[in-house]
């Protein structure tokens, strides 16, 4: 009784898309000028990105309401308040206000004090921080130094154009280069508090009779069984082989006494013949 149940949820489900991608070709048909002398392929593609666009959740927005006493208040904008700011919560991971507020003020401040407090530029951080799911409130923290951190090397960087002085164009340069360090630092740690602090470790092992790169979790043999016969036959069951001609087998060379010139080689075959005994 299960699979008819599951086939009909299915068709159901397809039907419904194809409802919304109608429902999307009709109105970009409507707002777009020349949409029928598009190629089918972008028109696909637009159809689709408006579909998810419908499909995803709708931000939160705020808007401050008035500021005094370096406190700011903040209403929510659109219908039923209340149930827009449960959702707030939610999204920061929070059961309670008072963090909501904590982290909204901080953002504020800091848009603030770079003359960007608008309501345009607030609800841009918050978007950030729901777009990214935070579990918890350690996640939240830093998702707010994060989009602080981007924004203040951005705009070190877009100052460096309007600086025409070159000591300022290199401490602009620099301070742009330290918040990007950061900024990639703080991806960093994210990604490693969602890992749960797990590793991966991977061992390279190359084989040096093709020099081919081979990847293993965990390899264990010998370097040596990786020789070709050639060197296993010249080196020896052991892997050592015999010393050199002419040099020390532990390792010191050969003295050669600086004063004295190449030494005359005998004549082998006068010296077998008994050639010039008297």
């Amino acid at each position: 009784m299960s699979k008819p149940h599951k086939a009909t949820s299915a068709a159901e489900q397809s039907q419904t898309n194809l409802v919304d991608e109608t429902k999307a070709r009709r109105e970009l048909a409507r707002q777009m000028s020349r949409w029928d002398d598009l190629p089918v392929s972008q028109q696909d593609e637009l159809v689709a990105s408006m579909v998810r666009l419908w499909d995803a959740k709708s931000p939160i927005r705020i808007t401050l309401s008035s500021k005094g006493e370096g406190v700011a208040t903040y209403e929510m904008v659109g219908a039923s308040p209340q149930a827009q700011w449960l959702r707030l919560q939610s999204e920061f991971a929070s059961v309670t206000s008072e963090p909501v507020k904590a982290r909204i003020g901080e953002i504020h401040n800091y848009l603030s004090a770079v003359g960007m407090g608008s309501d345009l530029h607030i609800n841009a951080a918050l978007t950030f921080i729901q777009s990214m799911e935070p579990r918890d409130q350690a996640e939240v923290m830093l998702l707010t130094q994060m989009y602080c951190t981007h924004d203040a090397s951005i705009r070190a960087l877009s100052q460096m154009g309007g600086s025409g002085f070159v000591p300022n164009t290199t401490a602009l340069g620099n301070l742009a280069a330290k918040l990007l360090r950061v900024s990639q630092g703080q991806m960093e740690t994210l990604a490693k508090m969602r890992r749960g602090g797990e590793q991966v470790v991977r061992h390279i092992h190359v084989d040096n009779r093709g020099g081919q790169a081979v990847i293993a979790e965990n390899v264990h043999t010998p370097l040596r069984n990786f020789a070709s016969e050639e060197q296993r036959h010249a080196t020896g069951n052991t892997g050592e082989s015999a010393a050199l001609l002419g040099s020390d087998p532990f390792g010191d060379g050969v003295s050669i006494a600086s004063c004295q010139g190449p030494e005359k080689m005998p004549d082998a075959l006068w010296e077998a013949s008994g050639a010039g005994r008297g």
